[in-house]
């Protein structure tokens, strides 16, 4: 990855008026009408001012301006001249498969660029490739994506990786089988993504994290922790509004509950538990009232699945929203509403399209389209746009509070026949619709179809008012991984009580925790040479303190026998190692275990680098147990591959697509005994082409290294670079020692 970029030193006691570029010019919530460069719209409700937007259309031509074979399951996002798609790369060859970004020109379906990555170390299958929308500044006109693998990728307007950040490797983001993956969202200068962590100190237990990054060089400004144990990933999309003075972040979160934060700081403003299960659908505000929905089991026990509300985000009592109305049983998990003119459009799971009255929650009409939906419905020019997941896109003329008549409806097959699926919400920009099934991408509009200024309903982030009361310290960057004397610039920032920016001030500095290294009293860091670290720079003003979280991890060869480490501890600034790795003596000597107790955490990848490294090899020893007739899994990860020792299966396997083998994998017999020390070796070693060769060896500790590789794979869509880790499945105990990280030939 390329690191994110420390701020340059700046004089302390900043005017504001140098201040104010950070807080942005122009949020996504304040562009301009050719534009719906976030998935709901410029006002995050999912309606357009556009005119002239057709009431029908043909897939043969009429009111079809163009059909390009860029199919996937999110909401295209249009910014200036482009259109532009996050995918499955060839989908129909698993042996080519990517992620791929692709901005296609407005007016032609054009390719105008494109970006692929391989996917890496993650459970998400294939077709759930390309699941987060993304996001367009139309500041800047850069795009930015959330990938499944857990890449942040900002690409300016030509296609060009301004940064990039790996949250799995960085900060030890959690996938999961399910494929959930969060759309960004942009507020002035910052990005805030969400998702599943397991890091280190404070943020070692897996919680739904929100991270708020600098757009312009993919900085951590501040994180986030609101709820608690999440009972499953999930993809609510934060929406930013105002309400109370307050600007505010509100999402949905893994643990059930939806949550409001300042969106400056992070900072919990309220939190509302709703469900049984994580939340899927993102909210929708209108005024101070925040509407939200769900599909699984109340939090009250009632007996009926699912519940539509409306809370009240100006009235707080006990860190909860009063709640004004329920629709109880109306089960919308997946889609999220649209609203406009008091009146909330909805479409549960069984694809059943309703209207409430915003002010009372009665229900005014409902009808179906169809038999399960995932997709939101857009509203634009009197008309409302929707698809249901069996391919069909659905176009209903709207009346008032009378329940509106279907204009058109076309249905889309794959060529064996088969329904094609359709995910995605429409987009409207230009006086266009775009919208997306799982084959193609579509741009209709009719003769008439023109832009119309829409008036955000949020302002740009403002400043505080001259003479506010200092609440909060933020220190920036909140997070940053270094290598061993490695430096960062940290600055302290205060804000008001309704989280304004106040300005950047002086601040009294000093280390906390297991951090060691030079601390200026400027607020810049040099680590020392020891590794591996975790601790904390604190900075403090007056009463207030605020700390920023900072892990040392080497960027080239080392060597580790655990030896130094107290019992029951874990190296300090290993993300997910706490909690399911631990020290244990044996044997006189000190091992990292990976006991088999929690069956939540048996698979575990830890990383003990960094992503940017390249050009190595590693080795370690280890060993499993056998419990219940079972042995574990245990491997080394290189360059985002894994080799791992299959333990039932009594083989090795080279991979780097968990869920996806067909991809890239290779495996070969390899007979191995419980307790017993074995080593095993890993080299990756790019080519010029593209292509990687993995060469992997394992072989028992009592023995001679083997002349020949165990495993030899080539993989043509090959990763060059990425950080080295320990792998364990742990459904019996396992054991590691004597790692060691070395240059070729080392």
């Amino acid at each position: 990855m390329m690191h994110a970029r420390p701020f340059s030193s700046m004089p302390p006691l900043l005017a504001l008026s140098v201040l104010l570029p950070l807080l942005g010019g122009l949020s996504a919530q304040a562009a301009d009408s050719d534009t719906w460069s976030f998935w709901r719209g410029i006002a995050s409700d999912g309606t357009s001012a556009d005119v002239g937007l057709p009431e029908s259309w043909s897939p043969e031509g009429e009111n079809l301006l163009w059909k390009a074979p860029y199919g996937g399951r999110s909401t295209p996002v249009v910014v200036g001249d482009r259109v532009c798609v996050i995918r499955l790369a060839e989908p129909d060859d698993e042996t080519r498969w990517q992620e791929q970004v692709a901005c296609l020109e407005a007016d032609t379906g054009r390719l105008a660029w494109e970006h692929r990555y391989s996917v890496f170390q993650t459970d998400i299958p294939h077709h759930r490739v390309g699941w987060a929308s993304l996001v367009a500044d139309p500041a800047t006109g850069n795009v930015f994506a959330h990938g499944v693998e857990g890449m942040l990728i900002a690409f300016d307007p030509s296609g060009r990786v301004i940064w990039e950040r790996s949250t799995s490797e960085e900060v030890g983001r959690i996938s999961g089988f399910g494929g959930r993956t969060v759309t960004p969202v942009l507020d002035g200068n910052l990005l805030i993504v969400s998702f599943l962590s397991a890091g280190w100190g404070s943020t070692f237990i897996p919680r739904h994290r929100f991270y708020a990054l600098d757009k312009r060089t993919g900085e951590t400004i501040w994180l986030s922790t609101p709820g608690q144990a999440p009972y499953d990933t999930t993809y609510s999309v934060p929406v930013v509004h105002e309400i109370g003075g307050q600007r505010l972040l509100i999402a949905g979160n893994g643990d059930g509950g939806i949550y409001a934060m300042q969106a400056a700081t992070g900072l919990r403003v309220w939190g509302y538990p709703l469900s049984k299960r994580g939340i899927n659908s993102s909210v929708a505000v209108e005024g101070t009232t925040v509407f939200a929905s769900h599909s699984e089991e109340n939090v009250d026990g009632s007996t009926s699945m699912g519940r539509l509300v409306a809370l009240d985000g100006s009235s707080i009592s006990e860190g909860r929203p009063a709640l004004l109305w329920m629709a109880d049983g109306f089960a919308a998990g997946y889609a999220s509403p649209a609203v406009q003119d008091g009146i909330i459009y909805h479409v549960d799971n069984s694809a059943n399209l309703a209207a409430f009255d915003g002010e009372t929650g009665n229900e005014l009409w409902m009808r179906n389209i169809g038999i399960a939906q995932r997709a939101s419905p857009v509203i634009g020019d009197g008309k409302l746009f929707v698809s249901d997941v069996d391919g069909k896109f659905h176009i209903l003329r709207l009346r008032g509070r009378e329940e509106p008549v279907p204009t058109d409806v076309d249905e889309f097959h794959n060529p064996d026949g088969s329904l094609t699926q359709i995910n995605g919400s429409p987009a409207i920009a230009g006086g266009r619709v775009y919208f997306i099934t799982n084959r193609d991408l579509y741009c209709i509009a009719g003769p008439s179809g023109r832009a119309v200024p829409k008036q955000a309903p949020v302002a740009p982030p403002a400043p505080a008012p001259q003479g506010a009361e200092a609440a909060h310290i933020q220190v920036v960057p909140a997070e940053v991984n270094l290598v061993p004397g490695g430096q960062a610039r940290f600055t302290a920032r205060l804000f008001d009580g309704s989280g304004r920016l106040i300005g950047e001030s002086e601040a009294d500095w000093a280390l906390d925790g297991a951090l060691t290294g030079t601390l200026r009293n400027n607020g810049e860091f040099t680590a020392s040479g020891a590794f591996p670290q975790g601790g904390l720079v604190q900075a403090t003003v007056g009463n207030l303190t605020g700390t920023a979280r900072v892990a040392v991890r080497p960027n080239g060869g080392f060597s580790e026998d655990f030896e130094g480490y107290a019992a029951d501890s874990v190296p300090d600034g290993w993300s997910a190692a706490r909690g399911r790795f631990t020290i244990a003596e044996m044997d006189g000597h000190k091992r990292l275990k990976k006991p088999s107790g929690n069956p939540r955490s048996w698979r575990t990848t830890v990383y003990v680098g960094t992503p940017s490294q390249r050009g190595y090899e590693i080795r370690a020893e280890m060993m499993s147990t056998e419990q219940r007739r079972r042995l574990g899994d245990m491997g080394l990860v290189s360059h985002r591959y894994t080799l791992a020792m299959m333990g039932n299966a009594q083989s090795l396997m080279i991979r780097t697509w968990l869920s996806e083998l067909g991809r890239f994998s290779k495996e070969v017999p390899l007979e191995w005994d419980p307790d017993v020390w074995y080593v095993v070796r890993l080299r990756v070693e790019p080519a010029e082409d593209g292509s990687t060769t993995i060469l992997g060896k394992v072989w028992p500790k009592a023995s001679e290294e083997p002349k020949d590789w165990t495993i030899e794979a080539v993989d043509p869509l090959g990763h060059d670079h990425g950080s080295p880790g320990i792998y364990g499945y742990s459904s019996a105990d396992l054991y590691y020692d004597n790692l060691e990280v070395s240059a070729f030939g080392g």
